[in-house]
């Protein structure tokens, strides 16, 4: 694996160097707070994964319906139907489901426009519900691992279920991880970088 400059690095720095620069802005004492919580859910719990997930937590103005990035609804949702962790033969199907649930923004000027929960978000909430187990999926670490793999990889749910997750323990298990968080916190800096890369690098 490589880190900043594309020298060699073990895997086990690799994990610590680049999950060291994971944004300061998600709050990270909120994410330990509920993964301890998990399989225990209140629905006041699953609008603080919603919330955590959307930025919107340090902002009271942020959540609630009609603004941008945030699909207040939809979490809302979640908070009222507090769904649990599915059977493993269950996980894709939980993931389409949630990710094609669709609210709708209303602006001051008219203008409606209906948008998907998505993937990553549905991700984010099979994340917590089943204590960390399943990683994040978003465009982030899709980058890190395409980088990684020397492959592209897809942004829909058989490639999360049948790719990504396999993947993403290959790499905790190289890298020795004894807390997968680290390897979602260095992925997601790791495919931020790569992102803000010349395509031709």
């Amino acid at each position: 694996m490589r880190f900043i400059g594309w020298a060699e690095v073990s895997p086990e720095k690799w994990l610590r160097q680049w999950s060291e620069l994971y944004p300061a802005g998600y709050d990270e004492a909120e994410y330990r707070d509920l993964i301890k919580r998990s399989g225990e859910f209140s629905p006041a719990d699953y609008e603080r994964i919603g919330k955590w997930k959307d930025n919107a937590t340090q902002s009271i103005s942020r959540w609630k319906p009609n603004v941008a990035s945030v699909a207040y609804e939809i979490w809302m949702q979640a908070a009222k139907e507090r769904p649990r962790c599915p059977a493993v033969d269950g996980v894709g199907a939980f993931l389409s489901e949630w990710s094609d649930r669709l609210y709708q923004d209303e602006y001051k000027n008219g203008t409606k426009r209906v948008k998907r929960f998505g993937l990553s978000r549905a991700s984010t909430l099979l994340h917590f519900i089943s204590g960390g187990r399943y990683p994040i999926f978003d465009s982030r670490v899709i980058k890190a691992v395409s980088r990684l793999l020397g492959s592209s990889l897809d942004y829909s749910v058989a490639s999360y279920v049948n790719s990504y997750c396999p993947v993403f323990q290959q790499i905790a298990d190289l890298c020795r991880a004894t807390d997968l968080r680290t390897v979602d916190m260095a992925l997601f800096s790791y495919g931020a970088f790569i992102a803000q890369m010349p395509a031709t690098v």
